[in-house]
């Protein structure tokens, strides 16, 4: 463990920062907007008159950054509503998910144009029987549908998901149910999109062309969903049954993008970078800082492409502010990975959107990365003992959230990530070989071959470790509350064993 903790000054931000979007949301709408960032601007100017009195100032900083995450949670929940008409209409739209079969009707997210302003539906089709027009429905499509918008509901009151909120943090201002009668293909004008708007809506219809060039490799369904979901982030191939063999098992981690993923193309972008740049390289004096500069700046802005590429989810977004953080403190030789910089990153991200501290994803990726901060020791751990660590730690982290949300804890989860993981660095590596070699179609088709066996081996062993008994241990119901009381106890504990450690 690391040792002695010490609350760092980006810590206490973030913490006052999430304490201030939690009262906004609450109690944000009791005053104009204006009202908070007034009380914000004089409690800053406070801070600048207290420099003598470093505790009154401090005290008086958090206050004011309290003040700006309710002001920030008022702002966009403000600039978000929209008043929805009470009657059927007709629209136009764009299709900006891939859409799923669930059931009778097809799952697809909608933003509309021909409205006044841009409203995010969530929207379910009805399926029809006779021209099967839904089947050739794709992200990127353009419609035209007449229904009624309603506001986020919540399907099931008896659960700890509030799919509500869920919807309003992912940007969702409305949803609705289309007849199958009561939509059609058309071309559409994007002029009242966002410029971002349309750039992440180009992206989605790139990542669909590379997912039909894996369809056309005659990948096995199961093996093509995996491979898919994660290097490109689209998830929606993946049957319910690899879902549930995933959820049971523990490595529902390796279906999402997150860290892992990002790290393992991070790190192979920046060793091929470093090896064209060095080629170039001079050996005089002044040009031994340009090399590593130029070798940042090209994988980040890689990695943030390839961010938007896939959709930019939570922990995508996460990861990329991580490494982003972790190329600025490599060039300016710091503590790379530290609480400070998962506070910097959480700050970055919540101050953009702070609707995303209700996101599932965002929650379980800082918890997990929190808890390998924390107990994960500084010094060099062989690759077996690392991998142990480094799971035990990241399993701690989430397992509240886990069970808050999911009802479930997976007991054989170090076993599964011993699995997994080496599976996923190959499919990784195997994923960007595989579309290097696309003008080449019998080397491709080799390797797609060997992706195609990883991923079977991956879905087999998983599915053999949830078969197991006593895989999982389901049916828990716990509140928020008693998740939080759960992490207040861990960190009672964790704090107990560190100073005992330090006695020794």
């Amino acid at each position: 463990m690391n040792g002695k903790i010490q609350l760092y000054p980006m810590m206490r931000i973030v913490g006052a920062l999430i304490l201030g979007i939690l009262i906004g949301d609450r109690w944000g709408g009791s005053l104009p907007s204006v009202a908070w960032l007034g009380v914000m601007i004089a409690l800053l100017v406070i801070v600048n008159v207290s420099r003598e009195r470093p505790v009154s100032q401090s005290i008086t900083l958090l206050l004011s950054t309290m003040m700006f995450g309710i002001w920030s949670l008022t702002e966009v929940r403000n600039a978000r509503e929209v008043v929805l008409p009470e009657r059927e209409i007709g629209y136009e739209a764009v299709v900006i998910s891939e859409p799923q079969i669930r059931g009778k009707v097809l799952r697809c997210d909608l933003l509309t144009t021909s409205t006044q302003e841009p409203i995010k539906v969530k929207a379910s089709i009805l399926r029809d029987t006779l021209t099967n027009a839904w089947a050739k429905l794709k992200v990127g499509d353009g419609i035209i549908a007449k229904s009624k918008l309603e506001e986020p509901s919540n399907f099931y009151f008896d659960s700890n998901f509030d799919y509500a909120r869920w919807l309003r943090v992912h940007g969702f201002q409305a949803q609705t149910f289309i007849y199958y009668d009561s939509w059609a293909r058309s071309q559409i004008s994007l002029a009242r999109l966002s410029n971002f708007q349309r750039v992440k809506i180009a992206a989605l219809k790139f990542r669909h062309k590379l997912t039909d060039r894996l369809r056309h490799l005659n990948l096995e369904e199961d093996n093509l969903a995996l491979i898919s979901a994660m290097v490109l982030g689209d998830k929606s191939m993946i049957s319910s049954r690899i879902k549930e063999d995933y959820s049971i098992s523990g490595g529902s981690h390796i279906l999402a993008l997150s860290g892992l993923h990002l790290g393992i193309i991070y790190a192979v972008l920046v060793l091929l970078i470093t090896s064209v740049v060095k080629l170039f390289r001079k050996p005089t004096e002044i040009y031994q800082r340009w090399p590593d500069v130029v070798v940042q700046l090209v994988s980040l802005t890689a990695i943030w492409s390839y961010v938007v590429l896939v959709g930019m989810s939570a922990s995508v977004l996460r990861s990329a502010t991580m490494l982003t953080i972790y190329g600025l403190m490599s060039l300016l030789n710091r503590d790379k990975m530290s609480l400070n910089a998962l506070a910097t990153a959480a700050v970055i991200m919540l101050v953009i959107n702070p609707y995303i501290l209700w996101d599932v994803g965002f929650q379980m990726s800082f918890m997990a990365v929190l808890g390998i901060l924390l107990i994960y020791p500084r010094r060099h751990l062989n690759w077996f003992v690392g991998m142990i660590v480094v799971s035990i730690a990241a399993q701690i982290g989430v397992a509240p959230l886990i069970m808050l949300y999911f009802g479930r804890f997976s007991c054989y989860f170090l076993l599964t990530n011993f699995i997994v993981i080496p599976c996923a660095t190959c499919i990784l590596y195997g994923a960007v070989l595989l579309f290097v070699a696309t003008p080449v179609a019998a080397v491709q088709t080799f390797i797609a071959k060997g992706l195609a066996l990883v991923a079977g081996w991956m879905n087999a062993g998983v599915g053999w470790i949830a078969s197991l008994p006593g895989a999982s241990i389901d049916g828990i119901r716990i509140n928020w509350v008693q998740a939080l009381l759960i992490y207040v106890m861990m960190f009672c504990a964790y704090r107990i064993i560190c100073i005992n450690l330090q006695r020794k």
